[in-house]
């Protein structure tokens, strides 16, 4: 059996949060996803070690998140995401469960895919004036428009985290396992036991991670959003383009609560 993800970590030289944010916050970057069995992400951190550091927070190496995410009941997000639409966006809240704090969280494409966050203190998974006006801000001024309708719980989404970075080499590697899905409705769902989602955050593109994850024959999902994936697997979703890789590694109707 492969060893989880939290264990992994412990081989790592520990990080503290200003130090990764002041060398890899990366709040415009590329985003390269993998779906990947533990073992992979385990072969994957052998060759890592040497370079990166785990990010380290009162002793703990793995963290525990809750998302939820605000769309259009027609859910336009979701859509122009899905359709590849060059200007479309995310809007989140995020609860860092270990320590009880929250962030509203708006990620935005910018030119040649790149991935483009902003982010604002807040409470609760509500979705405020407050964290409104700050994404109609964020559109304004990326994209010259506002939100088209108006926006409401569409799907909550609860993992946990191991997140390793190399500040001096400006990238960032995080590893989510234990994922689960809930929709509105009641509608649930997993990541099937056994998987990760390693996401690759750099300038350009090409980590060392993503390096060694090609060697490790695994290769990038252009296609796997968390939120695109969730509302995909807890709603009927006409010409769902998702559906090969739903298939392939999640499990609909798997969680209760």
């Amino acid at each position: 059996m492969a060893p989880s993800p939290s264990r992994v970590a412990e081989a790592f030289r520990p990080i503290g949060l200003e130090r990764l944010d002041a060398g890899a916050a990366l709040r415009d970057r590329v985003d390269v996803k993998y779906i990947v069995p533990l073992e992979a992400f385990a072969a994957l951190a052998e060759r890592l070690v040497a370079t990166h550091a785990a990010l380290e927070i009162d002793g703990r190496r793995a963290f525990a998140y809750r998302s939820t995410y605000f769309d259009t009941p027609e859910l336009a997000a979701f859509r122009d995401h899905i359709q590849q639409r060059r200007r479309r966006y995310k809007c989140r809240s995020r609860e860092y469960r270990d320590s009880g704090a929250f962030a509203f969280e708006v990620k935005l494409k910018g030119r040649r895919g790149r991935t483009v966050k902003h982010r604002m203190e807040h409470d609760g998974h509500e979705l405020s004036d407050a964290a409104i006006s700050f994404l109609r801000e964020c559109l304004d001024r990326a994209y010259g428009f506002a939100p088209d309708g108006a926006l409401r719980a569409a799907l909550a989404v609860s993992y946990n985290r191991v997140t390793l970075a190399a500040p001096a080499l400006g990238e960032r590697l995080t590893c989510d396992f234990d994922l689960r899905f809930q929709g509105p409705a009641g509608a649930s769902g997993r990541l099937e036991p056994g998987m990760a989602i390693v996401e690759s955050k750099s300038v350009r593109g090409n980590a060392l991670a993503d390096r060694a994850l090609r060697e490790l024959g695994q290769r990038p999902q252009p296609e796997c959003s968390k939120y695109c994936l969730g509302v995909a697997l807890t709603r009927a979703v006409p010409g769902n383009p998702m559906r090969p890789l739903l298939r392939r590694h999640f499990l609909a109707g798997a969680v209760a609560g």
